[in-house]
C-alpha cells in the first residue's frame, strides 16, 4: 500500500516530513493526561478530576486510529514498509494502544469514575505510551551521537591514513561514514527500503528503487541528493545533516568511479613507502 498522492499533495504545499509526529504528540498527551488527572483524583478532596481524566481518555481513543494511521503511512512511504524490529515493537505497540483505550471507552460506561479496573487501564495505556517514545527515540536518534563524533574527527589521522596524497578517497572513508550514520536503518539486518550500507557490495547493489551510487556521476548518484537534501526526504532521517566535508567525500569517492575496499588509492603513504 503506497501513499505517495497524499505526500506529494504535501510536498505540493511545501511540507515535506512525516505526518505521524504532529498527531503522535496529541494521542499522547491526551494519554499522560489521563494518568496524571487520574493520580490526583485519588486524593477526595480532588475527585473531581477523575472526570477529566475520564475526558482526556475519550479523547485519546478518538484520536488513536488517526494517529496509528498516519504512523502506517509515513512507515510505508519514509521507510518501504521495512518489517524490523523497531517497526513491529511500534506496531503492536500502537494496536495494543487502540485496545486499551477501545477498553477505557467500554469499561466507563459501567464502572464509576474511580475503579480500579478503569486505574489499570489508565496505567497500562501510559507505560504503552513510554514504550512507544522509547522506540520512537530509537527510529530517529539511533547513530547521531556517532555521526556528530564522526563529523567532529573526519578531518584526522583517519582521513589521511586512508587517502591518496593526490586527494584520493578510498572506500574505507566512506565506511566509516555508513557505519555511523546510516547502517541504523539500512544494513542487512535492518533493510529498509533494502539497502544494505553496511558494506561496499550492498551499498553499490542499491535499494528496491535501484541503484543509490553512479560510478563517475555523483550528481546523479542518489546517495547525493539523498544526503543534500535534493531529494527528500533528506539523509540520515531525523538526525544531524552530514557535514559538508563528509558530502564533499562521498561526492569525490563517486566521482573517481567508486573504487571498492581491495583498490587502494594511488597515492597511499603504502605505496609511497
Amino acid at each position: 500500500m503506497r501513499f505517495d498522492f497524499f505526500y506529494d499533495f504535501l510536498i505540493s504545499l511545501g511540507y515535506e516530513h512525516p505526518v505521524h509526529p504532529i498527531l503522535v504528540h496529541i494521542t499522547i498527551g491526551l494519554v499522560v493526561a489521563s494518568f496524571v488527572f487520574a493520580l490526583i483524583a485519588i486524593a477526595p478532596r480532588y475527585s473531581k478530576f477523575a472526570v477529566t481524566a475520564r475526558h482526556c481518555a475519550t479523547m485519546a481513543a478518538v484520536t488513536v486510529p488517526l494517529t496509528f494511521l498516519a504512523g502506517i503511512m509515513d512507515w510505508q512511504h519514509f521507510y518501504g514498509g521495512a518489517w524490523t524490529g523497531i517497526f513491529q515493537a511500534k506496531l503492536t505497540l500502537g494496536s495494543l494502544l487502540i485496545a486499551l483505550l477501545g477498553l477505557g471507552v467500554f469499561l466507563a460506561r459501567r464502572l464509576t469514575y474511580r475503579s480500579p479496573g478503569i486505574y489499570a487501564v489508565y496505567l497500562a495505556a501510559f507505560m504503552t505510551v513510554v514504550g512507544l517514545g522509547y522506540y520512537g527515540g530509537e527510529l530517529i536518534h539511533s547513530g547521531s551521537a556517532a555521526g556528530g563524533a564522526e563529523s567532529e574527527e573526519g578531518s584526522g589521522d583517519g582521513e589521511q591514513a586512508a587517502a591518496g596524497a593526490d586527494g584520493e578517497v578510498a572506500y574505507a572513508q566512506i565506511d566509516q561514514i555508513m557505519q555511523s550514520r546510516c547502517v541504523s536503518c539500512h544494513s542487512s539486518g535492518n533493510p529498509i527500503w533494502e539497502l544494505d550500507t553496511s558494506s561496499y557490495a550492498g551499498l553499490m547493489d542499491g535499494s528496491k528503487n535501484g541503484p543509490v551510487v553512479e560510478p563517475g556521476n555523483p550528481a546523479d548518484s542518489e546517495l547525493v541528493k539523498r544526503i543534500k537534501g535534493i531529494t527528500q526526504p533528506q539523509m540520515p532521517m531525523g538526525g544531524s545533516p552530514l557535514s559538508e566535508q563528509q558530502v564533499q567525500r562521498i561526492e569525490r569517492w563517486i566521482e573517481q568511479g567508486a573504487p571498492g575496499p581491495e583498490d587502494a588509492p594511488s597515492g597511499s603513504g603504502a605505496e609511497q613507502g
